[in-house]
Order: C-alpha cells, then sequence, then structure tokens
C-alpha cells in the first residue's frame, strides 16, 4: 500500500499522521502543503482546492492512501479524492472543521465530540512510539543520561511552552522547577525533556533552581533522548499544554502526573477531565503519587479501524469495476 501523509507541516499533526501510516505498513511519503494567502484563509472549503490543483507536489499517480492532519491539508486531500474519480482512500486525524462526510474516515479525539458514521473517537491520540521502541533507547542512553546511581525514583519531566490557549508564563514555570527541586532533594533523579516551544528561560530556571548533579536536561540541543526518557522513566511529570505530549506519556505504563497550567480552552478542559476520570493521570502538586496503571497505546485500534474501512472502500471499487 501506498501511502501520502499530507499536513500542514507542524511537527503535532506530522506525529499523528506518521504514527498511523507506520502501524499500517507499506511505502510513506510525506507532504506539507504550502499554501498562501488568501487559500490558507480558505482552507478547509471547497475553494481552497483552486491552489491545491496547482500543487506540484501532489501530480498523478496518486497513492492508494492519504492520511491527513490539519485545516490546512483539507483542501489536497479533497482534491486528489476527486482527482482520482474516488479512487484514493482519505483518513483525516482529528477534526476537519468540515463535516466527516467529506472523507472515507475520521479519527477525533473524544474531546472534539465529533460525530459521523465514519468517525471513531479515542481518549489519546496516535503516536509512532511502542514498548519495544523505548526499552531499546533506554537501554542504549542511559548510561547518558544516568551517569551514576540513584537512591531514589527515575522520573522524567515533559515540559512544553506557550501556545494559544496557555499562556505558560515564567511564574508558572518558576513553581514547576520548585517543585521538581523538591523531588531532586529527596534523592529522586529527573530526566528533563524541553519542547521547541519552550523559552530559553525554562532551562535557565531549572538550573538556577535544581541541586547540581540531579538531573539530565534536554534543552532541544544534541540529539533529542525523549523516547529513551520514556522508557527509562519510573514516574512522568508532563505540562498541560500538549495533548499528544500527555497522551505519549501514557504509553511507558508508569504513573503520570500532570502539571496544570492556567488558560486552557473547553477541549483541552474536557480532555483534562476525562484522562484524570479514567484515572490514567493526577495532577502533579509537588509531591508524587503512585498508583497501579497500564500501558495505553491508541494507535493500534485506530490503524486497525482504518485498515477495515480501506479494505471495504477496495471491494467497493472492484465491485464498481466489474458492473
Amino acid at each position: 500500500m501506498n501511502i501520502w501523509g499530507i499536513t500542514g507541516g507542524r511537527r503535532g499533526n506530522d506525529v499523528l499522521v506518521e504514527g498511523v501510516a507506520q502501524a499500517l505498513g507499506g511505502t510513506y511519503r510525506s507532504v506539507h502543503t504550502q499554501l498562501r494567502a488568501p487559500w490558507k484563509w480558505l482552507a478547509p472549503y471547497r475553494l481552497a482546492e483552486i491552489a491545491a490543483k496547482g500543487d506540484a507536489t501532489i501530480a498523478p499517480p496518486f497513492p492508494d492512501m492519504v492520511i491527513a492532519s490539519a485545516r490546512q491539508a483539507v483542501p489536497h486531500t479533497r482534491y486528489i479524492k476527486r482527482a482520482s474519480g474516488g479512487r484514493v482512500f482519505t483518513a483525516f486525524l482529528q477534526n476537519p472543521s468540515i463535516h466527516p462526510a467529506h472523507f472515507d474516515f475520521v479519527w477525533a479525539p473524544a474531546h472534539d465530540r465529533l460525530r459521523g458514521e465514519n468517525v471513531l473517537q479515542s481518549l489519546l491520540s496516535p503516536h509512532a512510539m511502542s514498548l519495544p521502541e523505548l526499552a531499546k533507547q533506554a537501554k542504549a542512553s542511559r548510561a547518558r543520561l544516568v551517569p551514576k546511581p540513584v537512591n531514589g525514583k527515575l522520573i522524567s519531566v515533559l515540559i512544553g511552552g506557550p501556545n494559544a490557549v496557555y499562556p505558560f508564563g515564567a511564574d508558572e514555570m518558576a513553581a514547576l522547577a520548585t517543585g521538581l527541586a523538591g523531588l531532586a532533594e529527596q534523592g529522586h533523579y529527573l530526566l528533563i525533556s524541553l519542547s521547541r516551544r519552550s523559552p530559553d528561560s525554562y532551562a535557565d530556571l531549572l538550573r538556577q533552581k535544581l541541586p547540581e548533579g540531579s538531573y539530565f536536561l534536554w534543552d532541544n540541543q544534541g540529539a533529542n533522548p525523549y523516547r529513551a526518557m520514556l522508557g527509562l522513566a519510573e514516574q512522568i511529570i508532563v505540562t498541560a499544554d500538549s495533548v499528544n505530549m500527555v497522551g505519549e506519556a501514557c504509553l511507558p505504563g508508569v504513573p503520570v502526573q500532570v502539571f496544570g497550567l492556567k488558560g486552557g480552552s473547553d477541549k483541552f478542559r474536557r480532555f483534562h477531565a476525562a484522562i484524570q476520570a479514567a484515572d490514567l493521570v493526577r495532577p502533579f502538586t509537588h509531591g508524587l503519587e503512585a498508583w497501579a496503571v497500564q500501558s495505553q497505546n491508541a494507535t493500534p485500534e485506530i490503524a486497525a479501524a482504518i485498515a477495515e474501512a480501506y479494505a471495504r472502500h477496495r471491494v467497493q471499487l472492484s465491485q464498481e469495476t466489474s458492473e
């Protein structure tokens, strides 16, 4: 199976598409749309397909399947569907901001409250990680990340940054750093990962507050040890600003605590309320909590549902050809 993954270029959308495509197998090609004004303002509506039609990166021959994510990917996906005479199977991940019937399959997070006959929902988002891979990365990187014996627990800390709904200011980062310093003083060792959205001041605050030798800090320099950190973690603390990051933290099967932030949106509040109600995570208020948890991974379920829908699509095409 030949798959094109189409997004607007944001890493959060790429992660969703790449994870599902990897689970499905076959060949994969990534396409980032380059919509300019006024077309980027008109997406996801049909008029923006004019720009998609002139994009040489999506010229025939078309793939068997398109997996798309982000509003900016909708015009390209709809154009390919029409230009192929309906032969290309189109799957959209997240809410496409138009009726889901425009696609063959739609996955949306439960907090989006999207409904439709072809819509699958789940609490957590798909990704491209697996437990065996985390274990492999942890083994390969342990000496680099944990250079000395640890008396307490290995705690991985996943820190995001400001976005459209979470200001995540210096005061909140200082409060988080203070809480982490308290854990370090108890003998725990911190494996801290900053994100692309993290301001440089976050790293400065952590270095100021944390005891020397009590942590490893990845500040977007050098090889990213994110997966190794997840594999090594005995507990995880993650900031509330990223649905993807919180979901990924639930993969290792260790207790996950979420550091709450000011701001948010109705969607984020529904997401955090749902995963706390399911006891997948608990709040981080400067103390560790331990409870029985299991590894959570929505990717296999989503990929299986797409594969089933794709098989029905192929049968229907075969029947139409034979008539």
